[in-house]
């Protein structure tokens, strides 16, 4: 019986020349990490397997910025502008849509 792990991974048959048949599979690709907010591209960080990001440091692994990783920088410059139009009492925390308020709460 074949393995789950290469069931699901993309495979092609081969035949050796003494008949012996078999499966080569191909490992699947990593996919781009993409901001928690708006779903666009993070640059700054490595489209890695998780064993290729271990043998990376702690300063190649994302940006180092407040949501490196997590948050594109559009997103981070909305959330701070927002942070200060709460705090001034500009707009109330009913007005900022839910999914943002936790990354809001987040900023120092």
């Amino acid at each position: 019986m074949t393995q789950l792990r290469f069931k699901r991974l993309k495979g092609r048959k081969r035949s050796s020349p003494s008949g012996h048949k078999s499966v080569s599979t191909n490992a699947s690709k990593p996919a781009i990490r993409k901001c928690a907010l708006c779903g666009t591209r993070l640059h700054g960080v490595p489209k890695k397997s998780p064993g290729d990001l271990n043998k990376l440091s702690k300063t190649e692994k994302r940006p180092e910025r407040i949501f490196g990783g997590v948050l594109c920088s559009g997103c981070v410059t909305r959330m701070m502008i927002e942070k200060t139009r709460l705090a001034s009492g500009v707009i109330t925390r009913e007005e900022v849509p839910v999914y943002r308020l936790k990354f809001i709460d987040m900023l120092k």
